[in-house]
């Protein structure tokens, strides 16, 4: 986190006092650094040099649109898993010939809009969502261009509610079915191009997963190529992970040198899907110490921000690190047990958590929570959303507003039977 530093013992965004914000914004908001996102996209695509790999972020991750301009005037692709994620993507500038769409349950409008919009390539999950595919386009007279996505059947070692490529996962095809769409499919007339796809996970931390999973997909390749079916693009999805706490990580560099390898040896265009590895460090959550709760077991800090807010704690059992706003040299740690408002016991953000004295309206944060953060937040409780601040250097701006719950009843109806009822 280069771009988070304490100054005269404050923590500063880039070139930005977060107490200024505080005062000006209130809490709790959501607070990104756009050079941290520029430094990890140009890091990621280093690795890759002068190859032919098109690097797609997931959008899943973060899909706030100021994040996807920067991305887009960095020359970023996009992977989306909806017709929503699709829209963002092209307002924020993102060409159409950078963009995948993946998912394991499009619908006919989304797919549809994708094939009119000619984008690079549609993941096909199942045999169904096929010829729904080739119905449309034979419809549209267009063709189209496909990836078979692959389910390898390799554990990725990571939480198992982001495990996407074992035969318990909803997601993708398993090889023999594979081999059998290749043979019938593969010339048909409304395919332009029939590619293969895989993801396996996410926040993976081991290369030894990837290795795997690329070891199969080089098997099924050459005995494709034996049959005289050429695979020409090759979507490795994404799915590394970040460092939170203490985890070991994976180097870039010893992935990039994995993928350009299968590369070079298929002779195949490289389709990359990160999304976490690009945002995640980005990000930071502000909040302030509403009460401090003591029982014969806990110290409870309780704050203003709340699961509906970050949501991977309670979904996955996942710690971010938290600090204080105002960096504290003196004075003794203690343990507290750091909850939310939400009328749920799994609102707790993380428990026996050593940090210095916490006192009523301290102001705290939460680290890297740039994907999968807001992304995931609800209105639950009926709390309305809260805004998302962009820095860059000595700027700073609003990038999502704070929801109004006025507005929030205001989209709710009452039919007139409804009125009608009576006790």
């Amino acid at each position: 986190m280069n771009d988070f530093k304490f100054k005269s013992n404050i923590l500063h965004v880039e070139k930005v006092s977060i107490k200024n914000l505080i005062k000006k914004f209130g809490t709790p908001f959501y607070c990104y650094s756009a050079n941290t996102i520029i430094k990890k996209f140009n890091e990621f695509k280093k690795h890759f040099g002068n190859s032919n790999a098109i690097i797609c972020y997931a959008v899943k991750a973060n899909p706030n649109i100021a994040i996807l301009k920067i991305l887009s005037k960095l020359g970023c692709g996009a992977e989306v898993v909806s017709i929503g994620e699709l829209l963002r993507t092209l307002k924020a500038g993102i060409p159409n010939n950078k963009i995948v769409f993946s998912g394991v349950g499009k619908t006919y409008e989304e797919l549809e809009y994708a094939i009119k919009k000619n984008i690079l390539q549609i993941n096909f999950e199942s045999f169904e969502e096929l010829e729904l595919i080739l119905k449309i386009s034979k419809k549209l007279k267009k063709k189209v261009n496909l990836g078979l996505r692959i389910n390898p059947n390799v554990n990725a070692k990571t939480h198992s509610k982001i495990t996407t490529g074992t035969k318990n996962d909803k997601f993708g095809l398993d090889i023999k079915t594979a081999e059998k769409i290749y043979k019938n499919y593969n010339n048909n007339p409304s395919v332009k191009t029939m590619g293969l796809s895989i993801h396996i996970g996410s926040q993976i931390t081991n290369i030894t997963p990837f290795v795997k999973a690329f070891s199969k997909i080089k098997k099924l390749i050459k005995k494709m190529k034996k049959n005289k079916i050429i695979i020409n693009n090759l979507d490795l999805g994404g799915g590394i992970g970040i460092r939170y706490n203490k985890e070991r990580t994976i180097s870039i560099a010893s992935y990039a040198k994995k993928v350009l390898s299968i590369s070079k040896q298929l002779k195949c265009n490289i389709i990359l899907e990160p999304g976490r590895i690009l945002v995640a460090e980005s990000g930071i959550l502000v909040s302030k110490i509403l009460y401090i709760k003591k029982n014969t077991k806990n110290n409870f800090a309780i704050i203003d921000a709340g699961m509906n807010d970050l949501m991977r704690p309670a979904l996955y059992n996942s710690e971010h690190s938290i600090e204080t706003i105002i960096q504290k040299r003196k004075g003794s740690k203690k343990n507290y047990t750091v909850v939310g408002p939400i009328c749920e016991t799994t609102d707790t953000f993380i428990k026996k958590h050593s940090i210095n004295k916490l006192k009523m309206n301290d102001l705290i944060f939460f680290k890297n929570v740039g994907a999968y953060g807001a992304s995931m937040s609800s209105t639950y409780n009926s709390r309305p959303m809260i805004p998302e601040i962009m820095v860059y250097k000595k700027h700073f701006g609003i990038v999502r507003n704070k929801e109004n719950v006025i507005k929030q009843i205001a989209k709710e109806k009452i039919p007139n039977w409804i009125l009608k009822i009576k006790s």
